[in-house]
Parts: C-alpha cells; structure tokens; sequence
C-alpha cells in the first residue's frame, strides 16, 4: 500500500488532514482541523469550465488570447490549492516527510458532501517542484468517502478485460455534443497489450444492463468495467419540495440526488437514481465504473461527485470520471492508457495517474485553428474506496514497443486501422482514408436499424453516405451488435453487373454465408434459405448506390431500371424482414426511395457538424504545412461556413490552400455570393 495523506472535509468546510503510512493499521490524525478556504471562487471556476469546454470551439479574436491566459493560470490556482491544505504547521510537516521518504505517496480527498468533493483538486500544486501534483510519478490524487457505512468491495477475475459500454443518447440529436468515446477508443485498444472486449449495450435500458451483466456473469465471462457515456441530472429525492438546491448535497443525504439518464426501450429519456443503478452494479459485482456522464459547470462537479460516491457506497471498488465534457479523441487517448496499465498489474488509480500523463504529454486537440494544446489533463478525476487491481488478465504484446510509441505511430498512419486485407470478407467495409465525426447519424442509424430493422440512408452526391454505412458496418461489427464478427453483408447494386435485383442479392448472401454449396439450391429454396437465416440470427446488410434500381437509373441505358414486378419483390423481401427479422438493411440512396413504403424509416445525411468538419480540415491539411498560417485568417472560418461540411467540397477545396489564402480560393465567401456545390 502507497503512504497516503487523507484530507478529511466536513460538511461545514474544516478540512483535517490524517497520515497513514504502509503497512501502518490505522492513519494518525495530524493538527487540528482548519477552515478550507478555497481559493477559486465561482468567476474563476467558470473560467476554468470555459477553458476546457468551450476555449477550442472558437479560439478567434479575444478568445484567442483568453485562453492561453487562462491555462498561464493553473499553477498559480495549483499552488493557491496547495497551499490551502498544506500551507503551514504540521499538515505541511506530513505532506514533506511523506514526499521525503521517496515512495509513492497518494492523496485522498474525502467527503460526503459532493459541493467539496466535486472540486478540482486536481490542479493542486506543490510551488517548490516543477509539475503538479497529478501528473508527479510518485504521487496518486483520489476522491473518497469518509469510511462510515461503506459495505464490502467486490472484486471479478478473469483473463480479458471485458468493458460494457452504455451509450446513451435519449434527447437524439439535441445530444450531439457527446460524442461517442467508443469509436476513437476502439480504433486505439490494438495498442493495449491484452485482450479487450468492449461491447455496446443495445438497447440501452437500465433492465437491458441488469440482464446483461447477469448473463455475463452466469456465463463465466463477467465484465470488469461498465462504462455509461450519457449524461446526467440531479432529481428530487422522494417527497422533495424544490425550491432550488441546497447548498451541499449529500451523496445519502436529503435534497436532489443523482440520476443518470438511460433511455426507454422505445425511445426517450428514463432518469434512473444513481442508487438504482449503483443496486444493479452490486448485484452483478461490477468492482469499476467509468462516467462520461455529467453536465457541465460546477453543478456537473457536484452531480458526477453525487452519482460517484453513491456508486462507491453499494461496493464498487472505484468510479473513474470526466469532470468535464471532453474531446472523444482526449477520452480514447486516456482510456487507452489507463487499460494499458491495468494490463501491466498497477493499480487503477496508478492506471488513471498514466492517462493523465499521456494527455499531458499529447495535448493537441482539434479546432477551427488546426491542432492546438489544451491542458485537459485535469478532467479525469478517480473515486476510490479500495485498491483495485486484476492480478488475472494476461498480456499479448512483446513489450519491444512502448505505448506511447504505437499510439503516436498510430495517430502518423490514421487510415491504418480502418483499413482490412483486400483478400478478407471484410474488404467492402475498408475505409477510403480516416472516417470523421458523424457521431450524431451514427448513433440514430445505431438506433433506427434496432428499432426499425430496414432504413433508407439518403442525400446528394458527395456527403459520404457509402463510408457512413462503412463505418456503420465496422461499428455494429466491432462492438457485439451481431452474432458473428462476419455477419455484415455488402452488396452494391452497380449497373451492368450479374447481381443488379433481387436474385443478386440473395446470391451475395448465401453465397457469403453458406460457400459454394449454396449455389446448388434452386431459386424458391435458395430465398428461403437466406430470409430463414435473416429472421433467426443478427446480420446487417448493406445495399449500397440503390438509386439506379429505380429513381436514378443508369443515364447509359446499359442496364435498365427495375420492372414494376421486380420491384415488388424487392419491397416484399424488405417489408418480410423488417417485420419478423433480426438482422437490419441499410439501404444508400441519393433519393429517398419513397416507392418502397412511405412507412420505411428514413434518415438524411447532410454536411459535417462544425466540430466534425474541423477535424475532417485537419485530416485534409495534415500533409499541407504551409496551411498552417492561412488557417488562422477569418476568412478560412468565413471558407468553412460556406463549405458547410460538404465533405466531396472540402476534399477538393481545401487543399488548394497549400498555394493560394482562402479569400482567393473563394472569393464569393468574402462577397456573401453563395452557389451550390455539385456533388
């Protein structure tokens, strides 16, 4: 066990600090308590949420310069925290004989009222060494409970790391600013050096996780981590008057309480207690959880503190938590790290410390500029009420190569993980260069294909809609959607080819399913054959270029549109499987193929969110360093407006920068002249 320093704060705000060293049974109280006096009042906190939240969206102008001021702040606020706590007398003899005896050292914050705990205690400095404290080799900084009323910690075992991951997104696209963590983490658990399955809960209801994680345990094979990417509330508790929040809240106490924001099985939000979920979590003995799940500012503090404690007081081992809303792309990062070390036996709050430093040590993040640093290194926060390790996972990677160097070789060679054998089944999902943002039609496509089994993917030429069912595809693949890692099915309706109707698309199937042997059946047996295996097991097909079967035919006239009676039997075979399968279509098209049933489920796909055709612009203009400075010109945000997020537009325009500023490469931007641009 590391020497730990407890700093004890009452709901009165006295702050008492204990010393507990190794192999010691009980920790030794050290002065007597003081007054805490927190020296970042609500202006500043708000300076610090604007930072991490906001700062990137729009770094122009004043913003700009606001918010390197703002990071020059943090070791002056590091060193106002520190010295609150340990400024003076025999807490400050502690903390110096702690540090002194070389080993590591870990400072636990503990408190039952979420106002103190949801505090950034992160930033804490010690003024007479070169790093904060957080991101300090020898040092650990956790959240804790005070060690009344805690049950016993469970623990799992198992040789891979199993992560249930809960994305829920119950306001649609009103959620869009979560994006989904699990997208840019997958893409980097190849460089964990053991096996992680990292599964989606589908659908994502709180009784959906019960049975899960039920059957997972039953099955031998329990997860170790649930992961909940959503956000989060604060409620009233039962016979709650309102009337505004107090002015602490208790994670057991009276007055609002946290509530996590899972989703209806039809759809909608379901505001669960964090006291349910944290009876669910017990139950199937999840030791960790890991919240991507609050609202921002100091309320979202106090929430993720509430919701977190009250996970720590029905026996989970530790919570780990963004305080923060995050960059996905900064979480995976994290994530990856943080797994990393688990692998490699260190505890998890020693695991949490290494994904600090890889932010740390990596800190550029996207924006309109390019790539520019943010010190988000202080948005993972850790809650503990034990030593979490799993001695049983067992590594797979010769330990030749460091983390940090795959995961920078990685982010050299972006395309590289999305791309499959030419050879390999999975081939048609291969990704033409780097697949960006798209978070929010990924996650309705996610839902609309559980739900509606059959949805029509449309828009004009060049917004990307044969990779977004790549990408769907790789995604429902990679995360337990379907029954076999093999069980996306692509086929493209191209004219002039064999497989143009529906004889074609039952071919592709069976023949990719069943071999050559399928080939034997007759027609009737063989349709039969393919629709009995779509109604009983999960697949996902993928009907690509489908205008030219009807609404868009070949202009050539080499190959004729579909007749009416070959059309219906297409329609027959869609509407058979979306009412009594389990396995989803998804249908691109320019048009919205409204001749198939105006009932189909329909989702149009536009241009990039602005955040997304940021970094698709830095994708772009990674290999154009002479871009760099017209990037910071107004008129390349004047540029980007006016492109909006058309991604064929951008691929083609944007480079041009490399020799020319942006006013020349489209002067209507500046003149207000808008025109279309064809796809």
């Amino acid at each position: 066990m590391a020497e730990r320093l407890l700093l004890d704060v009452d709901e009165d705000g006295r702050v008492c600090v204990s010393a507990w060293r190794a192999g010691e049974t009980l920790p030794d109280r050290v002065g007597d308590p003081i007054p805490l006096v927190w020296p970042l009042d609500g202006p500043a906190l708000e300076e610090l949420r604007w930072y991490l939240e906001d700062y990137l969206r729009a770094p122009f102008g004043v913003y700009g310069e606001r918010g390197p001021r703002v990071e020059a702040q943090f070791p002056k606020w590091g060193a106002q925290v520190f010295e609150a706590v340990f400024g003076s007398g025999p807490a400050r003899d502690a903390y110096t004989r702690a540090r002194a005896r070389g080993g590591p050292v870990e400072i636990v914050v503990r408190s039952g009222t979420a106002q103190h705990l949801g505090l950034p205690w992160e930033l804490m400095a010690d003024p007479e060494r070169p790093t904060p404290i957080a991101l300090d080799d020898q040092v650990v900084v956790s959240r804790s409970l005070p060690t009344a009323a805690l049950g016993n910690v469970f623990t799992v075992g198992g040789s891979r790391l199993r992560v249930l991951m809960v994305i829920s997104r119950p306001s649609g696209t009103a959620d869009v600013g979560y994006q989904m963590i699990a997208r840019p983490l997958l893409r980097r658990l190849e460089a964990v050096r053991g096996q992680v399955d990292l599964v989606v809960l589908r659908p994502p209801t709180l009784e959906h996780l019960e049975s899960v994680l039920e059957e997972a345990r039953a099955a031998g094979e329990p997860f170790q981590i649930v992961h909940f990417d959503g956000h989060g509330v604060f409620g009233e508790a039962p016979g709650g008057g309102g009337g505004g929040w107090p002015s602490s809240v208790m994670f057991n106490g009276p007055g609002p309480q946290g509530m996590l924001a899972f989703e209806k099985a039809t759809g909608g939000s379901d505001l669960v207690p964090a006291s349910r979920v944290a009876q669910v979590l017990k139950k199937a003995q999840v030791p960790v959880v890991v919240l991507n799940a609050c609202q921002s500012a100091v309320l979202g503090s106090q929430l993720e503190a509430a919701v977190a404690t009250r996970l720590l007081q029905e026996g989970a081992g530790a919570v780990v938590a963004m305080a923060y809303s995050v960059y996905a792309v900064a979480a995976a990062e994290f994530m990856t790290a943080f797994y990393e070390r688990l692998f490699a036996g260190d505890l998890l709050s020693a695991a949490v410390s290494a994904g600090r430093q890889r932010l740390d040590r990596h800190p550029l993040r996207p924006s309109p500029k390019g790539l520019m640093p943010l010190a988000d290194w202080v948005v993972p926060v850790v809650y503990t009420r034990s030593e979490v390790h799993f001695a049983g996972l067992r590594t797979s990677r010769d330990q030749q190569e460091s983390l940090d160097e795959l995961l920078d070789r990685m982010r050299e060679q972006p395309a590289a993980a999305d791309t499959e054998d030419e050879a390999s089944p999975e081939s048609s999902l291969a990704a033409v260069g780097e697949f960006t943002g798209r978070d929010a039609l990924l996650y309705t496509l996610d839902t609309a294909a559980r739900l509606d089994r059959v949805v029509v993917l449309y828009g004009p030429g060049g917004t990307g809609k044969t990779e977004l069912a790549k990408a769907f595809g790789r995604w429902w693949r990679d995360t337990g959607a379907l029954d076999d890692v093999r069980g996306v099915i692509w086929h493209s309706f191209e004219p002039g080819v064999a497989s143009f109707g529906l004889d074609g698309v039952i071919n592709s199937i069976g023949l990719g399913l069943f071999g050559a042997q399928f080939a034997r059946l007759d027609r009737a047996q063989r349709q039969g054959v393919v629709e009995e295996v779509l109604v009983t097991r999960r697949l996902l097909l993928i009907w690509d270029n489908f205008e030219s079967v009807h609404t868009l035919p070949d202009p050539t006239h080499a190959t004729q549109p579909l007749t009416e009676p070959e059309r219906e039997e297409l329609r027959g075979f869609l509407d058979r499987i979306a009412a009594n399968g389990k396995s989803a279509i998804i249908v691109t098209s320019r048009t919205p193929e409204t001749w198939l049933d105006a009932e189909k489920r329909r989702i149009e796909v536009g241009g990039l969110e602005p955040d997304e055709a940021n970094e698709y612009a830095e994708q772009l203009l990674s290999s154009y360093p002479d871009t760099k400075q017209r990037r910071e010109l107004k008129a390349f945000g004047e540029l980007m407006q006016w492109l909006d997020g058309h991604p064929l537009s951008m691929r083609l325009i944007l480079p041009r920068l490399d020799s020319t500023g942006p006013r020349r490469v489209f002067p209507n931007t500046v003149s207000g002249r808008r025109r279309s641009v064809s796809g």
